[in-house]
This record gives C-alpha cells, sequence and structure tokens, in this order.
C-alpha cells in the first residue's frame, strides 16, 4: 500500500464511479435508479473490465519485478518455499488489486449522495446489491484476470504479454456481445455466448430480459441457471490456470541462448529484464551500433539530414519491437478472431447483408475497446522500457535528440494504430466476398477508418505520451490518459458539450448510404484539425520538458533550456490553434447557434407559453395547394403555399394561430383582414387577430410562405445532447424525406407537444399533467384528428421542382413532368377524400416497376440497393391482394415504396406511398428472418392504407391503438397465410422476445390500449398480439366481421371521428358472452401471461396406449404504475399440444387451467416426443423458453 500504484489505481476507480454516478443522476434517464440492484449489478460488471489491468499490474509486476531487477538469482539462492513464493505472494496480489479497485464503492455511493440530482434517477439504498455484486462479479472476475495475468507472467517474465493477455478477455466480451447480437438477439445460442463471456454480463443480462421499470429498481438479478454457470465456469478456468503456473514454475534460473550482440545479463533474451523487450533487436543498438545512431553516423548530430536519418532509424527500431513482440502478436492473432465475430455479429443489425458502413460501424465497438487500451498500453510501455532495461543512462548521455526520442515513439505507436485499422479491412473484405456481398467500396474503408473515427486513436497515442512524459510515473499516466478520454461523462452532466474542450472529440457524424456524409463532414474535418494542433503542442511541451538523466528538472528550468527553435514552433502552434478554434467557435456560436433548443426543450416552452389556447376554436384545412422548392445542393426548401380554412366549429373564429416545426420559418402570411398580434419565431408560435370572425360555416384562405435556411459553415454536434443532427425538415444531398407537418404550418394549439413522461416533466419545470389525453368523450378530441388536429378529409395539389439529377416522389397521381433550366418540376394531385397530408422524397433513384397485379406498383431506391427490390414488389403485390380479399378494395391507383436517407428514424405510409429508410429492408438478406423482416415492414405499412388513409382516429386516448394494432394485425393474417408452421413459430418467438426486450428499456409507465397516446411500439407489437389472442379466443371470422364493420362505420366519417373504444365495441358485439369481460380487459389493462411446463413424462399403458404427465405453470400478471405486477390464475383456455419427433400434430386441444400451478394427464394412442403450451404463441410473454419440453420416460416408483 506505499506504493503510488495501489492509491493511483484506487483514485481511479473512485474517480471514475463517482463521475458516472453524478452525471447518470443529474440527467435523470427516466424511472430507473441508477443506485437500484439491477444498475448496480450493471456497472459493477463493467468497471471490473477495466479493473483487469489493475489485477495485471499488481499480479503480472509482483513476479516480473524480480527478473527486471536482477532478483531471481538472490531469491533462489535462499531455502524459501515454493507457496511461500508463489501461493502468498499471489493472494496477496490478488487482494491488493480487490482493495485498490474497491474504490469504486465509495464513489458510487458518495455520487448518489451529491446535491442537485434528480430524484426520479435515485431509490433507496440497497447494500445487499453491493454485496451480492461484488461477490458475484467483482471477485470473480478479477481473480479471473490475476489467474490469467499470473499464467502469462510466470510463463513469460513479460508485462506486455500479461498485458495483452488481459486485452484478450476483454476480446471475449466484445466477441461474445456480438454474436448475441446488438440489436436483434440471437436467442437460439444466446446461452451459448454467455458462457464464452469471462465477465458474466450476458449470462446477467439474461436474468433481466423483459424486466419492468419497477423490476429494474426493487429485484435482485436471479442467480442461478446460466448466471451460476457462467461463474463456476470461468472460476474453475481461473483455478486450472493458477494451478497449471503453479505447479510449472520452476525456483531455479532459466536459461536462453545469448542473442547476437547482447552484453551480459541481456543475452538471456526474452526472461531478463524485459524479455519481450529485446525481440526488438535491443542487443544491436546496445553495443557499437547504439553510438552510431545517436551520433548520427558520424556526422553532425544536430543537421537536419542527421536528425531525419536517427528519426527513420529510431522509429524502425521502435516499429520493429511493437511488431515482432510476442504479446503484439497474441494481440492480432485474437483480434483477427475478435473482428471475425464482430463481422459475424452484424447479421443483429437488422439482418443485414455485410456493407462496408455497418461492418466498420460494427468494428468501431471494437475498436473503441481494444484498440485504446492497446494505445495506453503501449504508450506506457514505450516510455518506460529504457528505464526497466537500465539503459535510460545511456540514451540520456548521448546527443541524440528529445524529439528523436519522441516522436519515433510516437511514429510507432501511429504505425501500430494503422495496422490495426487495416487488420480490419483484411477481416472485412473476404468477409464479404465469403457472403457474396462484392461490392467491397474500398475508398469508403478509408474513409470511414481513417478519415472519421482514425483521428481519436492517433490522438489518443498523443496523449498517451504527453501524459506518461508530465507525471513521470507509468500508472499515474495511464490513468491520467483514461480520465481525460472519459472526461466527457462529468461534461455531459454538467451540459458542456462544445467540441471545443472535449478532447479529442470532433463532430458526431453519421454515413448515410444514399447522401454519404453531406455536409456533417466539415465540422468534422475542423475539429480534427483543432485537436490535430493541439496533439501538437502537447508534443512541443513533451518535447521540452522530456525528462534526461537523474534528476527531474522543473518545468521552469526546462522552457530556459529549451532552444528557439522549438520555442517559436510552440508560440506559432498556439497561435494557430487560436485561429482554427476561433473559425470553429465562429462557425459554431454566430454563423449557427451553440446550443440551439432541442426538442424536448422546445416542446416544453410550447407547452409552458401556448398550452392556454388548448380550447380555442380553430379553423379546419379542407384543401391545400402547396409549391414546393428544393435545392439540394444548398440544403434548404421554399414553400408557398394555399390553406382552405372552414370553421366547423358553433362559434365564431376571431384569431387565426401558426405553429411551425422546429427549424422551420415562417416567412409570410396573408388572410383577408388579418394582423399579426404575437410573434414568437424562437417557438414557432404566431398569433393572428381577424378584423372580421370567421363565422360558423363560412370559410377562407390563408396564403403562407414557410422555408428553410441555407446551410451556412457547419455546426457544433455531439451525440449526448438534445439537439437534431439532422433536422426531420432539412434538405439534403440526396434521399430527402419531407413529411407535410414538418414544411407547413399547423392551425392551432396541438397536445402533440406536451411530454407524458413524469420525470421528464419535472425536469422541463413542467406542472404534471391533469391528464395524459382527452377522454374518449371529449367534444374537442372528437372533432379533431389524432397527431394533425388542424386536417379535415380534403384535396391536396403538390408542384415541387428539385435539382435536374433528381426526381420526386410523393402521395397522389402524377398529373405532370417538366423541365426548366437545370431544374426537374412534378404535379401530383391528391383527390377527396384524402388525409391531407405528404410526405416528399427527392432523390436520385432507380425505378423498378410491376404490372402484374390490379394496382400497378413502383419501388424508388438508391441504385446501389437493387437485390431485393423485385422481393419487395412481389410481397406488397401479394399482401395487396390478400388485403382486398379481407378487407375491402385498396383505394388509390398505385403502391409505390421510397427509399430516403436514416436521419430521423421514422417511417411513412400516406395514401400508398410508403417510406421506408436505407438502412431497413433494402440491404436485409432475402431469406430466414432477413425475408421475414422485410415482408413484416412493407406489409404492416400497407395495411396504412386502410387503417390511417381511410379514417380518421380522433385525438382522444387510445386512438393510435387503432391505427397501430389493426396494421399489424393485418400483417400477421398476411404471413400466416404464406408461412410454414416452423417458420411462423420461429418469427413469433422472435418477435415476442424482442418487443419484451424493449419494453424492459421503456423509461415510462407502460400504458393500457385504452391509454396509449404516441407509444408505437406498445400500440403496434402488444395491440397486435391482444387482437391474435383474441382471435385465438372468439375465432378468425368473427374478429374479421367486427373489423370491417368498424371501417365500414368510419370509412371517410366526418367528425365525430373513431376511437378505440369503437373497435372495441365492435370486437365485443361478434364476441361469445363469456369472453366479453375478458375482451374489455384486455384493452383496460397492461396484462401478460406466463406459461410453461416444468415437467413432462410419460409411461407406457398395458392397452398399448400412453399416459401423459404434465407439470404446468399457468399465471396471468397484471402490471401496474411502473411496473409492480400482480399475478393470478389463468381465466382463459390454455391450449395444449402434443408431436412426434416430425413435428406432425399427435393431441391438440384447450384446456381450463385454474391454478397457476397445475397437473394435467392425458391419454393418447401413439407416443408423442414433445408437449407444447400455447403452441401458437398467442398469450403475450416476456418468457418462452419453457413453451416446449420434450417428454421423458416416468420411472415406475421404487
Amino acid at each position: 500500500m506505499k506504493r503510488p500504484t495501489f492509491w493511483i489505481i484506487s483514485l481511479l476507480f473512485f474517480g471514475i464511479a463517482l463521475m458516472d454516478s453524478v452525471s447518470n443522476a443529474s440527467q435523470g434517464q427516466a424511472f430507473f435508479y441508477i443506485n437500484s440492484p439491477s444498475q448496480i449489478f450493471q456497472t459493477t460488471i463493467w468497471y471490473t473490465i477495466f479493473g483487469i489491468v489493475a489485477a495485471a499490474a499488481f499480479v503480472a509486476e509482483t513476479f516480473v519485478r524480480d527478473t527486471n531487477y536482477v532478483m531471481e538469482e538472490l531469491i533462489f539462492s535462499t531455502p524459501i518455499r515454493k507457496w511461500n513464493y508463489l501461493g502468498l505472494r499471489f493472494f496477496a496480489a490478488v487482494g491488493m488489486t480487490l482493495l485498490a479497485f474497491s474504490g469504486y464503492l465509495p464513489g458510487t455511493i458518495i455520487g448518489t449522495l451529491m446535491p442537485g440530482l434528480n430524484p426520479y434517477a435515485l431509490g433507496p439504498f440497497r447494500p445487499d446489491a453491493y454485496f451480492f455484486s461484488y461477490f458475484f462479479f467483482v471477485i470473480p472476475n478479477l481473480f479471473i484476470a490475476s489467474a490469467l495475468a499470473f499464467l502469462l507472467a510466470s510463463c513469460t517474465r513479460n508485462l506486455a504479454i500479461t498485458y495483452a493477455g488481459a486485452i484478450v478477455l476483454v476480446m471475449l466480451y466484445l466477441a461474445s456481445l456480438m454474436m448475441v447480437g446488438m440489436e436483434v438477439i440471437n436467442f437460439n445460442q444466446y446461452r451459448f455466448w454467455a458462457m464464452l463471456d469471462p465477465f458474466g454480463f450476458h449470462a446477467f443480462e439474461e436474468t433481466r430480459l423483459g424486466w419492468t421499470v419497477y423490476q429494474h429498481n426493487t429485484l435482485m438479478p436471479n442467480l442461478t441457471g446460466t448466471l451460476l454457470l457462467n461463474r463456476f465456469l470461468w472460476i474453475i478456468v481461473a483455478f486450472v490456470a493458477w494451478g497449471f503456473s503453479y505447479q510449472t514454475y520452476s525456483l531455479k534460473m532459466i536459461k536462453r541462448s545469448p542473442k547476437r550482440g547482447s552484453v551480459g545479463r541481456l543475452g538471456e533474451g526474452e526472461t531478463g529484464r524485459g524479455g519481450d523487450w529485446e525481440r526488438g533487436r535491443l542487443g544491436d543498438w546496445e553495443t557499437g551500433r547504439l553510438g552510431d545512431w545517436e551520433r548520427g553516423r558520424g556526422g553532425d548530430s544536430s543537421g537536419f539530414g542527421t536528425i531525419f536519418r536517427q528519426w527513420c532509424d529510431r522509429s524502425l527500431f521502435e516499429i520493429r519491437w511493437i511488431l515482432q513482440g510476442r504479446a503484439f502478436l497474441l494481440l492480432t492473432a485474437f483480434g483477427l478472431i475478435t473482428l471475425v465475430m464482430t463481422a459475424l455479429g452484424t447479421r443483429s443489425f437488422n439482418y443485414s447483408t455485410p456493407s462496408t458502413d455497418l461492418l466498420i460501424h460494427a468494428a468501431n465497438v471494437y475498436f473503441e475497446y481494444i484498440l485504446f487500451a492497446i494505445i495506453v498500453l503501449y504508450g506506457a510501455e514505450l516510455m518506460w522500457r529504457d528505464r526497466q532495461l537500465r539503459i535510460q543512462d545511456v540514451m540520456d548521455a548521448t546527443p541524440i535528440s528529445n524529439g528523436v526520442l519522441l516522436f519515433s515513439k510516437l511514429t510507432a505507436l501511429f504505425i501500430m494504430i494503422s495496422l490495426n485499422l487495416l487488420l480490419a479491412m483484411a477481416v472485412m473484405i473476404p468477409y464479404q466476398a465469403l457472403n457474396g456481398y462484392y461490392d467491397f467500396e474500398i475508398p469508403l474503408y478509408f474513409q470511414m477508418l481513417f478519415v472519421e473515427h482514425g483521428p481519436y486513436f492517433y490522438l489518443i497515442a498523443v496523449l498517451s505520451l504527453f501524459t506518461q512524459v508530465i507525471t513521470r510515473h507509468k500508472y499515474a499516466g495511464m490513468a491520467l490518459a483514461i480520465a481525460i478520454a472519459l472526461s466527457k461523462i462529468p461534461l455531459d452532466a454538467f451540459g458542456l458539450y462544445h467540441n471545443l474542450y472535449r478532447f479529442p472529440s470532433t463532430n458526431d457524424i453519421e454515413y448515410s448510404l444514399m447522401n454519404g456524409y453531406g455536409n456533417l463532414l466539415t465540422g468534422h474535418l475542423w475539429y480534427t484539425l483543432y485537436w490535430g494542433i493541439v496533439g501538437a503542442i502537447l508534443m512541443a511541451i513533451a518535447y521540452i520538458i522530456w525528462p534526461r538523466g537523474t534528476t527531474n528538472k522543473s518545468w521552469g528550468k526546462a522552457w530556459k533550456q529549451a532552444n528557439s527553435a522549438i520555442k517559436g514552433t510552440l508560440f506559432a502552434l498556439i497561435a494557430l490553434f487560436a485561429g482554427v478554434g476561433s473559425w470553429i467557435g465562429y462557425n459554431t456560436m454566430v454563423v449557427n447557434p451553440y446550443q440551439p433548443p432541442g426538442k424536448e426543450e422546445t416542446a416544453a416552452e410550447i407547452e409552458k407559453q401556448f398550452n392556454k389556447y388548448e380550447n380555442l376554436p380553430m379553423p379546419v384545412v379542407t384543401d391545400t395547394d402547396v409549391k414546393v422548392d428544393l435545392f439540394p445542393e444548398q440544403g434548404y426548401f421554399i414553400a408557398k403555399g394555399a390553406y382552405r380554412l372552414e370553421n366547423r366549429t358553433k362559434t365564431p373564429i376571431k384569431q387565426i394561430h401558426l405553429l411551425t416545426f422546429i427549424n422551420l420559418n415562417l416567412e409570410e402570411v396573408n388572410y383577408p383582414g388579418a394582423k399579426l398580434k404575437e410573434a414568437h419565431p424562437e417557438w414557432g408560435y404566431y398569433i393572428y387577430s381577424l378584423d372580421r370572425p370567421l363565422m360558423p360555416g363560412e370559410s377562407e384562405t390563408l396564403e403562407f410562405t414557410t422555408k428553410t435556411k441555407p446551410s451556412k459553415g457547419f455546426r457544433n454536434q455531439v451525440d449526448s445532447d438534445d439537439v437534431y443532427m439532422v433536422y426531420p425538415n432539412d434538405v439534403v444531398g440526396n434521399g430527402t424525406n419531407l413529411h407535410s407537418p414538418f414544411i407547413l404550418p399547423f392551425i392551432g394549439y396541438t397536445k402533440m407537444v406536451e411530454h407524458k413522461k413524469a420525470w421528464l416533466r419535472d425536469k422541463l419545470e413542467l406542472p404534471p399533467l391533469e391528464e395524459r389525453m382527452r377522454s374518449f368523450d371529449d367534444p374537442m378530441g372528437l372533432s379533431q384528428a389524432l397527431t394533425v388536429s388542424h386536417l379535415g378529409w380534403g384535396e391536396v395539389d403538390i408542384t415541387v421542382s428539385t435539382s435536374s439529377d433528381q426526381q420526386i416522389v410523393t402521395s397522389g397521381t402524377l398529373l405532370k413532368q417538366w423541365q426548366e433550366g437545370d431544374r426537374n418540376y412534378f404535379q401530383y394531385k391528391l383527390t377527396a377524400p384524402d388525409r391531407s397530408k405528404f410526405t416528399l422524397f427527392s432523390g436520385r433513384y432507380g425505378v423498378h416497376k410491376n404490372n402484374d397485379y390490379r394496382v400497378p406498383i413502383e419501388i424508388y431506391y438508391h441504385p446501389q440497393h437493387e437485390e431485393n427490390v423485385e422481393l419487395m414488389a412481389q410481397q406488397v403485390g401479394k399482401a395487396l391482394e390478400f388485403y382486398e380479399k379481407t378487407f375491402g378494395p385498396y383505394p388509390f391507383e398505385q403502391v409505390r415504396v421510397v427509399e430516403f436517407v436514416y436521419y430521423d428514424g421514422m417511417v411513412f405510409s400516406d395514401r400508398g406511398t410508403i417510406g421506408i429508410p436505407e438502412v431497413l429492408v433494402w440491404k436485409n438478406e432475402a431469406q430466414g428472418l432477413g425475408e421475414e423482416n422485410i415482408i413484416d415492414w412493407l406489409t404492416y405499412l400497407l395495411a396504412y392504407a386502410w387503417w390511417e388513409d381511410q379514417m380518421i382516429i380522433a385525438d382522444v386516448s387510445g386512438s393510435m391503438t387503432i391505427r397501430e394494432a389493426l396494421s399489424a394485425y393485418a400483417s400477421s393474417l398476411y404471413q400466416r397465410s404464406r408461412r410454414t408452421p416452423e417458420m411462423q413459430e420461429l418469427a413469433k418467438k422472435q418477435q415476442m422476445r424482442n418487443f419484451f426486450r424493449q419494453l424492459g428499456k421503456l423509461d415510462f409507465q407502460e400504458p393500457a390500449l385504452i391509454e396509449v397516446y404516441n407509444e408505437l411500439a406498445i400500440a403496434r407489437y402488444k395491440g397486435g398480439m391482444v387482437l391474435e389472442l383474441i382471435e385465438d379466443l372468439i375465432g378468425k371470422e368473427a374478429l374479421l366481421t367486427a373489423i370491417k364493420e368498424f371501417l365500414a362505420a368510419y370509412r371517410y366519417q366526418n367528425p365525430p371521428y373513431a376511437t378505440v373504444m369503437d373497435l372495441q365495441a365492435a370486437i365485443i358485439s361478434q364476441s361469445p358472452p363469456e369472453y366479453r369481460e375478458t375482451i374489455k380487459e384486455l384493452f383496460a389493462e397492461v396484462i401478460t401471461y406466463q406459461v410453461g411446463l416444468t415437467d413432462a413424462a410419460y409411461e407406457s399403458l398395458p392397452d398399448g396406449k400412453f399416459k401423459i404427465t404434465l407439470e404446468i405453470e399457468a399465471q396471468k400478471r397484471y402490471t401496474r404504475e411502473l411496473g409492480r405486477q400482480e399475478i393470478t390464475e389463468l381465466d382463459i383456455p390454455l391450449t395444449i399440444a402434443l408431436s412426434d419427433e416430425a413435428g406432425n400434430t399427435i393431441y391438440r386441444k384447450k384446456h381450463d387451467i385454474s391454478q397457476q400451478k397445475a397437473t394435467l394427464e392425458l391419454i393418447v394412442d401413439q407416443l408423442p416426443t414433445n408437449a407444447t403450451v400455447d403452441p401458437d404463441y398467442v398469450l403475450p410473454s416476456a418468457f418462452v423458453q419453457d413453451n416446449v419440453k420434450r417428454l421423458q420416460e416416468k420411472k415406475p416408483e421404487s
């Protein structure tokens, strides 16, 4: 404990935990307690990943130190017992590792006690969670790392290889992470890959998949099953590694043959004072050749040519030392394996084909952990190697320049980084070829690796060397480098988002398949230059204060001794730094606002200031005529339009309120007798008073001009603030999508701006909501459309212009297309009755047309994404035929599917024009679950033509359920009509698991279906599941009859509009009396089920039949508040099925299971092999792994 290393590591983990706790609690992400048992376990595991460095430092140095300081001869000459030398020292080192790492505990706890934290983020103190997380993860994980460090240190006497082994453990974690799946979980192989995770994170994650907020905040993880097996497996591996090392360790000097040119003790090679370091031909420069290098081969040691040659020679030596070392070879070998698994894991990103952008995105997950650790490690080892080898004084006595010594090490780090980045290419390109993907995009590889991601790692290399120089301590330098690299955590907590002080952050950018980097790259390059200059300044300072000799000179003395050239260079760099920084500041704080109001803040201010106008009568838009000019090269548009407004209220309208979306400017408004009363451009709210009120039943025309500003300069962009990277109404170079509510003004205040999450309202200083949404019988809500309350049935005339190389696609009939100058023009007509909303798409499209079906199908796609368009057109056509037979005629003249850039994460379906972003379906694998995902998206959005375009749903509680649940159910019907039973089971299980995994991350109270506001995932997936369950109860025909009657009743109807209660009533009217209350409850309550088989056995009967005994778990669960569950017995029949080895059904019947745990006995004629409960997976359940069980022969009782 007297060594500084112990206190440095303790303070590092204390600081990391403190900053992490304060940051998370300050931001207050929802109702998830940062000190809940679930979160304590999670962060503890993550900290142990960093803790392996501490384990390697304490354990490895304990055993390598004797070799480095030539103490082995003395120690081994004494009658010391092997246990005393190895066993006691090892466990003492493990104890010191645990003690130093335990600094995270007071850091975490004190962090939760700091003032000014979000109360929603803090729960009660849970000492049991800290204790069990320490016992189950800290002790085992650090013991595993220590045992591996002992194995490598005892076998190699080499610190570098020991650290490399620690990094290999992280590689195993990342490999399991990618194989388990980043976005789409690989549930079929989850447990296998979870067992290979040495830190136990994925095994722990399995225990809480599908947990609610309440369960996350209150429950301890179930420390059994896969988690317990994982812990046992890796503890056994650790003991085996330690036992092997102990048994094979010899208390004798290991003799190696001397290397050419080596001197004395160093001749013993890899076991002598640094071991692996000698692999870099240290012997060569410890003799005569050293003198040649340092003297510039006899020439003037201060001449440029001499210095350049010295730098080249020295750099080559440092590079050889790294590349020929066994540590680097070990890291490279395991890096190859990890990158291969990373490539294999990219399928989890929406079942995508291995495109270059996706592979690099996945590889960067590897780089952020592994390459960062390698850089910090090698930066320290390069600086301390000579001192460990006792040749530092020899080096200092030579006339070689500080710059040569410093920049040769930096050059070696840069080469190492470049080789790691190229290693990714060497893995990813063959992987693409083996998977039949030959569009390698080599320039994109270099752009993403070396321009987008590379600068960060090169700057970390600079930081690593600089911190070693200024601290004069190996582990202090490493700790400082890590602390600076992680400094954005506390900066985020305090709302400090400018990249000018977030070393080494550049602008957050995103590569688009259609649009490339667009104008996002400009800011990134300027910040790269800015931080590059900072890196040069750090290197200049390191040059000046470079330690030489046996004494540490002060910075002041070092400055005085520095030559004028380096001082002048430093001043020039500082001036350049100031100039580039000023230019960045000018662009990000003058030309563009530094921190413009974000999405949450803008919505909150609109509510605070204008909610008082909610019930003010406003006219409805019946017809729209708009002309839009898009300028993709300049990044803006101008829209000139006219609304036909009608007063459908019973009172005169004396004011018209206009509301514009964020980033949209309202330039001009013309209305007879209207005067601007109030203007709030920062929030997009304008109030006009009318000289003559608009009387009930009257109509008038409102003309307006809206626009966005051309792109100028660049903005400051980080991924942790609330500001859009690209606004939804921004025009981009290729693949623009502009939804009409984002580019045209709203009429009146809309409740859509109101935040529904209690924690977020508190954070934004909003009062508690009296109601989430209007009640089902609210007159105003029934008279307004959901999400677009100002629109009614009408006609839309759209004329749009764009660049000469692009075309416009939108809803309606294309009346005319022409060209004027260098502009393309398109005129579309949306005839009444129309919802009066649309989306404009502009891009350089390839077009695929299919006329094999009653309605023409057009696919507009990025030319590089043509592989799936034929499949898409065929499935749209088949689904269209199915929907027409099931729900009635398709009301439009064509179906269009359009690709656009993915920035805002939205999909669109307006009047038969479906917009799907570039990352979905377009580059999916067209087989297996990839093909199913394509069809799911297409059929779900196609169904909007019935549930969105043929009816208006009211702006009241639960209305979103109508569109989303019915569209999901329609998609499910079509999918079941074409899938094999095996594929249906696989897809259904995957959907169920994905939904409940997503549900477990919700940051709000889960609403019932009649309370849904804009929670699309719940309305779509849970709503679809509930309708499938209702179908199972009352039959498909009865449910379809109810749905068609509901559609007929509200098709193209004026107010009052449809509500979810109307849909529920239609279903109940077709349901048997015994299920009506159940159906009401499914809509009104948050209900899930837990069914499964705990045992399944058979026994042969004398008459040749078989008796099947099933132990069944059957629960109905009500979810209250934030996820507290009330468990009751099942009140609906449960389907039981028996099947043979080939999957043929032997028995299938519904049974009433009246107990939560029940025994069911069946007699069948044929011996089954599998028993299944809920074989169609119609019961919404977070856990479906126990639905199927293989039958075992029942042994007779003795």
